[in-house]
């Protein structure tokens, strides 16, 4: 790309700010604009770019070349306005990312669970084994320096395949990774069938001779991997999986496990973090190792040594018998898999502080909410984060909290955040595992917690 000088509308977003300081590494003006400062903004300012906080039309000038958006930036929006009077060139991130990683051996990471931290996992990989990768990821990353990307200067890109608003499409993998398939997103596909049609033209989109690596536990995946006329590696706990997990154990806040193909068993497999959908993610990690050439016991390092992405079932906390987490889940089937590998390791009280995500998500799996809350000992419900929706009348957490009082659910609603750490407080006990989950603001409640742990350690 010839242009010089490129605009960011949301500048702030964890895959906006990435392919940011990727631009501002590469010698480009980078300016943009979000809502509030934020350590995002702050990072991106300090690399040299110039942020503005509000979106105005002032921001937008003639001497931009090219204006990146994504789906939640509406038309209204008025540097939008202002960039198509102006006839500035406008591109969609996942457009932007595709020239920049498409020309590379690109290792795609695609699943509606997972991603980031999968994404996360192979890109320690290649970077232990010296390949020295470009990475975006869809989260912050200690390995990164805190950041959601990596500048390597080897033939190799690992990217988070973003199914929301069909932006992986843009992206023409080497290596694609499929590692679940559920109903999300409802606001934006029809339902689960046409879902599963756009990860299969994801997968069908693939370079002539990729590799397709899936989870061969997922049936949805299952059933159109067989249509895809590429080289596929199946993994899971499945015994007709290629790659079998095997021997898994859970203890002292760790996975040990084995992984068994045809020809021999990988063994000792030692993943400092919790829950089975995280062996899995490393399994997916494994068979790019296989593709790739990488020798296991290069592989296995690098798991042992993997840390999780911030806020994936992160371990704030931990002292005179509490544990504390902050974990991004906020989908029943996330739900449920990080409260199932937290039960695996508690010897006291699970507690979960639960924020829904978003009016319509709550309105299509509040069932589903109510019975992955029930693995908890306690749930703490919080009112719905709505993010970028407007409200819908009659859709709110008491959806949830109805559900689970027909279950004898040890369930409380409560709508402000100084009562949660209040009652969490005044009943605290060793042993008690306390997770605050959700893709909103309730991580904050969580440091706020974590603050006055230590402080009154």
């Amino acid at each position: 790309m010839s242009k010089q000088n490129i605009y960011f509308i949301g500048i702030g977003g964890i895959g906006m700010s990435g392919l940011a300081e990727y631009y501002l590494r590469n010698g480009y003006d980078v300016s943009g604009s979000d809502m509030t400062e934020t350590h995002i903004t702050q990072r991106l300012a300090g690399l040299g770019a110039k942020i503005y906080y509000g979106h105005s039309a002032i921001n937008i000038t003639s001497q931009i070349d090219t204006v990146v958006y994504t789906s939640a930036v509406k038309p209204d929006n008025p540097e939008m306005i202002k960039a198509e009077e102006l006839g500035i060139r406008k591109v969609r991130r996942a457009e932007m990312l595709g020239e920049i990683v498409n020309d590379k051996y690109l290792i795609a990471v695609s699943g509606t669970h997972g991603k980031t931290t999968t994404t996360a996992m192979i890109g320690k990989l290649l970077v232990d084994a010296g390949l020295d990768p470009l990475i975006f990821v869809g989260g912050n990353v200690q390995l990164f320096d805190g950041g959601a990307s990596r500048f390597g200067s080897g033939k190799y890109a690992v990217v988070e395949a973003d199914e929301y608003d069909r932006s992986f499409l843009a992206l023409r993998p080497d290596i694609a990774i499929v590692t679940n398939i559920d109903a999300d997103h409802l606001d934006i596909y029809k339902d689960l069938d046409d879902i599963k049609e756009t990860f299969r033209q994801f997968c069908d989109r693939s370079k002539y001779g990729a590799y397709m690596i899936y989870c061969g536990d997922d049936e949805n995946i299952k059933s159109f991997m067989n249509t895809i006329n590429r080289e596929k590696i199946s993994y899971g706990y499945d015994e007709k999986n290629y790659l079998k997990i095997v021997d898994y154990k859970a203890e002292n806040n760790a996975l040990n496990f084995s992984i068994l193909n045809s020809h021999r068993s990988y063994d000792n497999v030692v993943l400092n973090m919790v829950g089975g959908h995280n062996a899995l993610n490393s399994t997916a990690c494994f068979a790019v190792s296989k593709v790739l050439e990488i020798p296991f016991d290069k592989y296995r390092d690098s798991i042992n040594s993997f840390r999780t992405v911030d806020r994936r079932l992160q371990l704030k906390f931990d002292a005179n018998g509490v544990k504390v987490y902050d974990d991004y889940s906020h989908h029943p089937v996330e739900v449920t898999a990080s409260l199932k590998g937290l039960k695996e390791m508690s010897t006291g009280r699970l507690r979960t502080v639960f924020q829904p995500h978003l009016f319509t998500r709550t309105r299509d799996f509040y069932r589903e909410f109510a019975q992955a809350l029930a693995i908890s000992d306690e749930v703490l419900l919080m009112d719905i984060y709505p993010a970028r929706e407007k409200a819908i009348e009659g859709i709110t957490s008491e959806l949830i909290l109805n559900e689970a009082l027909n279950h004898n659910k040890n369930m409380k609603l409560v709508h402000e955040s100084s009562d949660i750490l209040a009652w969490l407080i005044n009943d605290l006990k060793p042993g008690d595992m306390i997770v605050f989950q959700g893709a909103g603001d309730v991580t904050n409640l969580c440091n706020e917690f974590v603050n006055f742990l230590k402080n009154n350690n």
